[in-house]
């Protein structure tokens, strides 16, 4: 029987690996005594993150391991050295003799330099110039780590510090089937992949110079003649280079073995290993030599639902079953499973090779867990809602992804993209939210709308400098993304990152002329942002509740580049302080900031320009100079108007300098403007209206406390105008309403109410503010709403308040969370 063969993706992933302890031998006797400091390279000495964790099953980083031993040259002459560590380490320290040290001195190279070879071997040498090493074809392998005195490293140095760095590479894989006893690896195109090596630096890095006795296949034992455990990595050790017609693996359980192979060009990197996750899953293991199945046979499917499914459609024979035969003869599987979509596994494709499309064949097979796509098949059909889908192996000859191929695929947890792939279309691995990073080939120019929207696990990610173009709300819900950086030549689509609650920073492409809509809405985290030089706008909600904070940090502030020439709605609101340098003025819509809120700060002599310019009026009290940053709002005080009643009334309203100025929206028993006017933001409760914590008088709502009247802590006009204004009562309200003439009309161009004593003719101007809820503005210039000091008797969530219209003067009561205008009294 021929040995049965599947087709794989073999991608070259960074990963460094736990180093492996060694046999203790004594060192040599002779020589002089000496102590080693070595470190590994991706250690702390070389720049890395710092880890705390120990060596783990597939970890990141090499360590030296309690007796380690390397082999130091000096001149020719070398000497054993064992670690002295006694546990897993960054760096360790190394003791030993060796012969002849005359010479060694900083700056010393060359035959004047000290070296090291990781791991120590007897028949290893040194002309003083490099080091000549063997690395053995036939490895035993270790569960997390590689085989033992296999994964070599070389230093050089003109000191007793030593910085190892990688030689080999090679690949790491993982089993699924038990009794599994050797791995076998080979280029197909007869590689060396081992033997005696002579190294030595070239432009800082290890270099291989020569290869005698060279090995063209890889062999890894189980240890001491078991078998593999599942689930483990396990590593294959190789001299670096390019497999340039693919490999084969071929995997034995004694006299019965199974094969997977690549044919796409492959390249072994120093230091670097191509992982295979679950490489046997789904083989079917035979006897050596075994011929192919006889066409006329049945396939044995694993799953009974498939066969249930390819036997509906393919069973030409009617006899029950689907043959070889009959399975070569299928070229085309399109809605193969749509009334079985309780599919587990497939992995008998294989069989099917007249097929070339997966296209809906897998849609909604929310039971299957893996797949492997074969080589045969040339486009890709969509995974869409396969929700237990965990991982899947893609043809390396691929070179396109279909629209949503692996949307709400949520148990996803990664996938190698072929190399071929140039863009990432629409709503690709949309609501993968097991998605924990992906790395994006290097010819990628595309990513499409809602490609990665919702992968709340996706923490980084690395843009290759092909990228072109970045689609709406491609990035949107991921809110695990902490760090964004794109090269130049990129153009974003609205919402493109929008709600990425983690993302701290941003560096955006220098060339960057406008920042889309909705781009970095709800990032609530960022704080710091890498301008382009040549932006001009900022999109309407771009920066809509970034830096949300009501104090005056730095973190809270966002200064733009001096080019920028216009800013949309809603663009910064949230933002508490805002610098712009520019000499030149801007255009802004008339939302752009948060009313009574955001702090805007501009050149010294623009101040005043920039207070009665148009949009800008609404925020003069919110301008300040750049010098002035931070600066804290002031609110000035309005001249007592005596209409004739028991309380004088305001000429304007607090926030504003005038009578025709909205001013500030305030939420009830709130004494500042805010960026957001809802519950979730509301001062006196928990985040919804059924939990309040203060002016409470029916039980339903929380704590009875029968406060029905703001204190004069929590009164907008009490706290920013002190002396004796204060918010009005609703009885107060009622006074004004019947005791004057309330007349609509425009003053200086803003709509609003004249309202004239009766007694005395004296008069106010209330204009038409209308309020906030959420983080919009409503009914501005249509309609008036004014908060009175009042709570609302029927709804202790609702507070009194007066509103108007062309039409009709009248109070009622509302949410307390809602924004809306103060017009205080005075005794």
């Amino acid at each position: 029987m021929k040995m049965e063969t599947r087709y794989i993706l073999f991608a070259v992933a960074t990963l460094a690996i736990a180093a492996c302890a060694k046999t203790v031998e004594q060192p040599e006797p002779e020589g002089t005594q000496m102590t080693i400091c070595a470190y590994h390279e991706g250690s702390s000495e070389f720049n890395a993150p710092e880890t705390k964790t120990a060596v783990t099953d597939g970890g990141t980083r090499v360590y030296w391991e309690p007796a380690d031993e390397i082999k130091v040259f000096f001149r020719g002459n070398g000497g054993r050295f064992i670690s002295q560590n006694t546990q897993n380490a960054d760096v360790a320290e190394f003791s030993g003799t060796l012969n002849v040290l005359v010479g060694l001195n900083e700056g010393a190279s060359g035959s004047n330099a000290l070296w090291g070879l990781y791991p120590y071997r007897s028949d290893a040498a040194s002309d003083g110039q490099s080091v000549t090493t063997t690395l053995p074809a036939e490895q035993t392998g270790r569960a997390g780590s590689f085989a033992k005195n296999t994964h070599i490293t070389l230093a050089c140095s003109n000191s007793h510090d030593l910085a190892f760095y990688n030689v080999t590479g090679g690949v790491r894989f993982s089993l699924t089937q038990e009794g599994i006893k050797s791995v076998t690896f080979q280029g197909n195109g007869g590689e060396t992949l081992a033997g005696r090596i002579k190294l030595a630096f070239d432009g800082g890095v290890p270099a291989i110079q020569e290869v005698t006795d060279g090995e063209t296949v890889l062999t890894l034992n189980a240890s001491g003649g078991g078998t593999f455990e599942t689930g483990k990595w396990y590593y294959i050790e190789a001299i670096p280079g390019t497999l340039s017609g693919g490999f084969k693996m071929v995997f034995s359980k004694g006299n019965e073995t199974a094969k997977i192979s690549s044919s796409g060009s492959v390249t072994i990197n120093r230091g670097k290993y191509g992982s295979i996750a679950a490489a046997d899953e789904g083989l079917i293991f035979k006897s050596e030599g075994g011929e192919e199945p006889d066409p006329a046979s049945v396939i044995q499917f694993a799953d009974p639902i498939a066969k249930y499914a390819c036997v509906e459609k393919f069973d030409i024979n009617g006899d029950g079953e689907v043959s070889y035969a009959e399975a070569a003869a299928v070229t085309s599987m399109d809605g193969l499973f749509k009334d079985w979509n309780t599919v587990t596994s497939f992995e008998e494709i294989q069989y099917f090779t007249g097929v070339t499309s997966t296209v809906g064949v897998f849609d909604n097979c929310s039971k299957l867990e893996s797949f492997t796509v074969p080589n045969f098949i040339t486009t890709l059909g969509s995974f869409q809602n396969c929700s237990s889908l965990k991982s899947v192996v893609l043809p390396s000859g691929l070179s396109s992804l279909p629209n949503n191929c692996f949307e709400c695929c949520s148990a996803l947890t990664g996938v190698d993209l072929p190399s071929g792939i140039t863009s990432i279309p629409q709503c690709c691995f949309n609501g993968c939210s097991a998605l924990a990073g992906i790395e994006l080939p290097a010819n990628v120019k595309t990513i499409g709308n809602y490609a990665f929207q919702g992968c709340t696990a996706i923490q980084s990610i690395v843009f290759p400098a092909a990228l072109t173009s970045i689609g709406s709300d491609a990035f949107s819900g991921c809110t695990s993304l902490t760090f964004v950086s794109f090269g130049d030549g990129v153009s974003i689509r609205n919402g493109a990152f929008n709600n990425c609650t983690a993302l701290a920073s941003v560096i955006l492409p220098a060339d960057l002329t406008s920042i889309p809509s909705y781009c970095f809405q709800d990032c609530s985290s960022l704080s710091s942002i890498s301008w382009p030089a040549a932006l001009e706008t900022i999109g309407n909600r771009a920066f809509f509740g970034c830096v949300v904070s009501k104090d005056d940090s730095d973190a809270s502030m966002i200064e733009l580049p001096p080019t920028v020439k216009s800013i949309g709605s809603q663009a910064f609101c949230g933002v508490r302080h805002l610098k712009m340098p520019s000499t030149s003025a801007i255009s802004i819509e008339s939302d752009a900031f948060s009313s009574g809120f955001t702090r805007l700060y501009v050149p010294a002599g623009m101040v005043e320009m920039y207070k009665v310019r148009t949009n800008w009026s609404v925020y003069a009290n919110q301008i300040y100079p750049l010098s002035d940053y931070p600066a804290e709002l002031s609110f000035p005080v309005a001249e007592a108007v005596d209409l004739g009643l028991s309380v004088k009334w305001a000429s304007w309203n607090v926030g504003a300098s005038a009578p025709e100025e909205y001013g500030t929206y305030f939420a009830w028993g709130e004494v500042e403007g805010n960026w957001l006017y809802d519950w979730s933001t509301y001062k006196w409760c928990e985040g919804s209206e059924g939990t309040l914590t203060k002016y409470i008088n029916i039980s339903s709502y929380g704590t009875v406390d029968n406060k029905t009247v703001l204190d004069p802590e929590d009164d907008a006009a009490q706290v920013n105008w002190g002396g004796s204004w204060r918010m009005p009562t609703l009885s107060e309200w009622s006074e004004l309403i019947n005791n004057c003439t309330w007349t609509w009309t425009t003053q200086n161009g803003v709509n609003g109410r004249l309202v004239t004593s009766k007694k005395n003719s004296n008069s106010i101007f209330l204009p038409a503010a209308g309020d906030r809820y959420d983080a919009y503005i409503y009914d501005v210039g249509s309609r008036g709403y004014y908060l009175s000091s009042s709570l609302y008797n029927g709804n202790p969530a609702g507070a009194c308040r007066v509103y108007f219209n062309s039409g009709n003067v009248n109070w009622g009561g509302y949410d307390r969370c809602s924004g809306r205008s103060v017009r205080p009294v005075s005794e």
